[in-house]
């Protein structure tokens, strides 16, 4: 197992520096108020694909080997074009699209969502090292297209990011789709295709994926200008980067719990996992903040002075969540969606209240409070329920010896 962390952690790190330099590239060259439009359009993007994703999304990995493989591609296609249409038209109407750009919007959002049910096909047929490479080509095509539309074409406005943005879903979808063709060519034994199981079980999840992500993004919809945007979105990735110490440890933890069941290991194992998430994640931040601001302002260019502060004020929820995150990938593993759609749900609603009183007030620090509350909320109700369905006592946050023990068998332990 401690092999199969390792590569995860690499996975995502590479990603998440590729993404650390689009963000450096950006923000430098497109500046403050088009990071802010950059950060509307991919948190109206991310909405969409979870809608979406009731479908279309990772739970349907594990119908993937039972279900006819044709007739669930071809249903989730037809879902795809539906919910990606009203979904867009509701955005209009709203009056929430980047003006100008709705049309275009429109058309990433659905080759986005087209690949990534590509994606989750592969998964299921557990082509990983086709898999990995998807995810690694398409931001690398995104940071070479920010590039040559800056360096070379001299475009200083959103273009040089939505553009770069779409070819590179595009090439992705390519590829990806060739694959998918190629395996629905195969020949299966015939297998049933239930629509209901998929949409309840999606539907339960993406609630809990879009509570979480309004914790703190609803923020975006609430700071008075572009400028704003650009700086707290540019502020929220920079600190989330913390977070890939627990996204690397949840996949492989939530992979070993779903194969051994719910036991009196997997718990132990969980809680020795969430602890040491959060040590490590407390370090990085530590080394963040010693890192003077002007080297932030450097990277990312003018505008971009309140950058550290607007990090450290929001990294307290960053801890909580390299904690719970831990926690709610047990619970997924164990098919408890619905204590993570409630826990969400209890920081969302906090993040709701908050973040029109505070941001009204505070602005930036009004919008990272929230944050931080939100996910502090989130982060104790899953510990409650986690704590109180294992019969776990508070004193377990502190047995040291016992996570080393916990964690030597866990790393060492070979799968029978």
């Amino acid at each position: 197992m401690l092999k199969n962390i390792i590569q995860s952690l690499f996975a995502k790190g590479f990603v998440a520096l590729i993404n650390f330099l689009i963000l450096i590239v950006s923000s430098h060259y497109l500046g403050i108020s088009s990071r802010g439009e950059i950060g509307i359009l991919i948190l109206n993007i991310s909405i969409i694909q979870i809608v979406n994703e009731i479908f279309t999304g990772y739970t349907l990995v594990y119908f993937i080997p039972k279900y006819d493989l044709k007739k669930l591609y071809v249903a989730g296609i037809i879902y795809t074009l539906l919910a990606c249409s009203l979904s867009n038209a509701l955005f209009y109407v709203l009056k929430k699209h980047i003006p100008n750009y709705e049309g275009l919007s429109y058309v990433i959002s659905f080759v986005v969502i087209v690949n990534t049910f590509n994606c989750v096909i592969i998964l299921g047929r557990e082509k990983i090292l086709l898999y990995n490479f998807l995810n690694l080509v398409q931001p690398l095509i995104l940071l070479a297209g920010i590039f040559y539309s800056t360096r070379v074409l001299k475009v200083y406005t959103l273009n040089a990011y939505v553009w770069p943005l779409l070819v590179s879903f595009v090439v992705a979808f390519l590829v990806s789709f060739i694959m998918v063709l190629r395996l629905l060519s195969l020949k299966e034994k015939e297998k049933i295709f239930l629509l209901k199981p998929i949409l309840v079980n999606g539907l339960l999840c993406q609630l809990a994926v879009l509570m979480h992500i309004f914790c703190n993004r609803y923020s975006y919809y609430l700071l008075e200008s572009n400028s704003d945007v650009g700086l707290y979105s540019s502020a929220s990735s920079l600190i989330e980067s913390v977070l890939i110490i627990s996204n690397g440890i949840a996949p492989v933890l939530l992979a070993r719990v779903a194969n051994d069941g719910d036991n009196e290991r997997s718990r132990n194992m969980t809680l020795s996992l969430a602890k040491a998430s959060f040590i490590l994640s407390v370090f990085c931040v530590l080394i963040i903040a010693l890192i003077p601001n002007s080297f932030f302002v450097f990277l990312l260019g003018a505008g971009f002075e309140h950058t550290k502060n607007t990090m450290m004020m929001y990294s307290p929820g960053i801890l909580m969540l390299s904690f719970a995150g831990i926690i709610s990938h047990y619970f997924s593993a164990i098919g408890k969606l619905k204590i993570i759609l409630l826990c969400n749900s209890l920081g969302f609603v906090c993040a709701m209240i908050l973040a029109h009183l505070l941001i009204e007030k505070y602005q930036l620090a009004g919008a990272a409070l929230s944050a931080d509350v939100s996910y502090s909320v989130l982060t104790l109700s899953l510990c409650v329920a986690f704590f109180v369905m294992n019969k776990f006592k508070f004193k377990n946050l502190f047995t040291v010896r016992q996570d080393i023990i916990n964690l030597k068998e866990l790393f060492l332990r070979k799968r029978t």
